[in-house]
């Protein structure tokens, strides 16, 4: 009977060791984990702004169609205080540095401002400053693309077709189900 009794009174519980190995376990789990999950919400604010970037390029071709009238997509900034607007009027004539969107003449109209913020990891780089969307060819001038990157990590580009059509892919390693360039 003190057999039995004993046997159950140690089988209860873990030991000290036991609960150290334990933790010491999940603790290393832990610390491989939060990095990726870090990497995991850069990733997907990446895919998010770019996604917003392709829609607001639809929207200058649409805006077009409605209106019979040139917009222009612009980039204006560098780095973190990196902005981009649609607007009608002149060619250059409306800029969104300022942290507000300004014209310099009458007539010119900012359809849409976008600014990427400074604590945001994503970054805007183009090969052109301005993209004209035309009305009576329906094509765009200049041609280029807008590439969104993360401060260190994958790319994601918007090539802008001279047909005015958008299309997302990845520079470098194939970021998810999109294609590379």
């Amino acid at each position: 009977m003190n057999r039995t009794a004993n046997a159950r009174r140690n089988s209860r519980g873990f030991t000290l060791v036991e609960l150290c190995v334990s933790v010491g376990i999940c603790a290393t789990l832990l610390g491989q984990a939060i990095p990726a999950l870090g990497k995991l919400q850069q990733e997907h604010k990446l895919r998010a702004s770019t996604q917003a970037l392709g829609a607001d390029l639809r929207l200058a071709r649409s805006e077009v169609a409605r209106t019979g009238k040139p917009v222009f997509f612009r980039i204006s900034g560098k780095g973190a205080n990196a902005c981009y607007l649609l607007h009608t009027g002149a060619k250059d004539d409306c800029d969104c540095a300022g942290g507000k969107p300004v014209c310099k003449k009458p007539g010119s109209e900012v359809i849409k401002a976008e600014w990427l913020s400074a604590n945001q990891p994503v970054r805007i780089s183009s090969n052109a400053e301005t993209l004209q969307f035309q009305y009576r060819q329906g094509l765009v001038t200049q041609t280029g693309s807008i590439e969104l990157r993360l401060d260190q990590g994958p790319a994601l580009r918007q090539v802008v077709a001279i047909t005015g059509r958008v299309r997302t892919c990845s520079v470098g390693a194939k970021l998810g189900s999109i294609a590379k360039c």
